[in-house]
């Protein structure tokens, strides 16, 4: 069975037009695969000290079909895919409102050894079986990004702080959507209505570290890269107008 949750919008999630867009469903989609997790006994509130893991996430996707409000309750869905590998799992999620589904996505992550810096295999947490299903839906899948910041263009330079970080010490992942959104202002993604992105993360970014922002159009999308201080990229992203 899908694990479910349903919440109340928070106003803290909300774009600059006031509604919640692409932004505030990826906060839900960890969300709820933080509660899932959290429901079985192998959330980051124990998995760090029993076993001296973390949940990190690799990658996500998130599609908006239309933007939340505040006048009804969202229902969020999340389920785990079969895996194919005994490292990185897909987790599916939608958001629904209004009876409608208001986006869509997944993530893809997996058990990361604290001490060791390196995945870890789910039978090393003793992970439970019978937790993945195969569930058919209109979940996209992962778009495969390019894994460069060649030809794009910096467009400024974020350091890397406190705040920034969670339990495995590097910059949290939701921070990244925020970085690459800065790179422009709030009258170009006023005309550029983005409903759909991808983020692949490629390295951790750790406190003190300056990252370069760069960007670049790609047809109808535009592309974007962190990179470290040695030219390569902790992360690249694609975010297109089409859901």
């Amino acid at each position: 069975m899908p694990f479910q949750q349903t919440i109340q919008p928070q106003y803290r999630d909300a774009d600059p037009d006031g509604l919640i867009g692409l932004r505030g469903a990826m906060r839900n989609f960890q969300d709820i695969h933080t509660w899932y997790m959290h429901s079985i006994d192998k959330g980051n509130d124990v998995l760090p000290e029993q076993y001296g893991a973390a949940w990190v996430y690799t990658r996500y996707l998130v599609t908006l079909s239309r933007r939340i409000d505040y006048t009804d309750t969202v229902l969020l869905t999340a389920w785990m895919e079969p895996y194919r590998q005994p490292v990185l799992v897909n987790v599916n999620f939608t958001l629904q409102q209004h009876g409608e589904i208001a986006a869509r996505g997944k993530v893809e992550c997996c058990v990361f050894s604290l001490q060791r810096q390196r995945p870890l295999r789910l039978s090393a947490v003793d992970f439970p079986e019978g937790i993945p299903e195969e569930i058919p839906g209109a979940i996209p899948d992962f778009i495969r990004l390019e894994k460069t910041a060649e030809g794009m263009t910096e467009r400024y330079r974020r350091v890397v702080r406190y705040s920034d970080l969670d339990k495995s010490r590097h910059m949290t992942n939701l921070r990244y959507i925020e970085m690459f959104q800065d790179a422009y202002d709030a009258a170009f993604w006023k005309d550029f209505d983005a409903r759909s992105m991808e983020l692949c993360f490629l390295s951790q970014c750790r406190e003190g570290e300056e990252l370069s922002v760069r960007s670049m159009a790609d047809g109808e999308a535009l592309r974007f890269a962190a990179v470290h201080g040695d030219g390569t990229p902790a992360c690249v992203a694609r975010f297109s107008g089409q859901a």
